[in-house]
């Protein structure tokens, strides 16, 4: 008797999981995908239930066709970054800001206080350029580099006596 209860139990256990399981999936006609340039579309036939509910908050979808985007946060376009070398940190009298590529048109940098004052601009017209630094007081500053008014790269800089 008690081996007949405990496989009912898992009987409807086994029922129960495999069902939750099967939820998400519908019987269709047809559907396909379609992408371009432009954008893309997906669709499908013989769908028989799709619901939008939406919020101040969000959007949630109920269906069995989902949207799926992805976005991209960031873009690759200051390919800069990684040859922009900043040297000696901690610096005395000369900072030098060193290119390693030859893409230095409209390029310029800032040199920014503590408090967030520019204390020293310029351009950066060669693959080396140097920034006096001999009448800074001691202290932490941050150098910003920017190539047509985008900022590139910021860098910490010490700057001791």
């Amino acid at each position: 008797m008690k081996n007949y209860y405990l496989s009912s139990i898992l009987m409807v256990l086994f029922i129960s999981i495999s069902g939750i399981c099967e939820a998400q999936q519908s019987i269709l006609a047809a559907g396909n995908n379609a992408q371009s340039a432009a954008g893309s579309v997906a669709y499908s036939v013989g769908q028989i239930f799709y619901e939008t509910q939406e919020s101040a908050t969000g959007k949630v979808n109920a269906g069995v066709q989902q949207p799926y985007e992805i976005f991209p946060l960031a873009t690759n376009e200051n390919s800069l970054q990684n040859k922009i070398t900043v040297y000696p940190n901690p610096v005395k009298d000369f900072l030098i800001v060193d290119f390693n590529s030859e893409k230095l048109e409209k390029s310029s940098y800032q040199l920014f206080d503590g408090t967030g004052r520019i204390i020293n601009k310029g351009e950066l017209k060669n693959l080396k350029t140097e920034i006096n630094t001999s009448t800074l007081s001691s202290g932490l500053y941050m150098l910003s580099i920017s190539r047509e008014g985008k900022m590139v790269k910021t860098f910490k800089i010490i700057k001791n006596k």
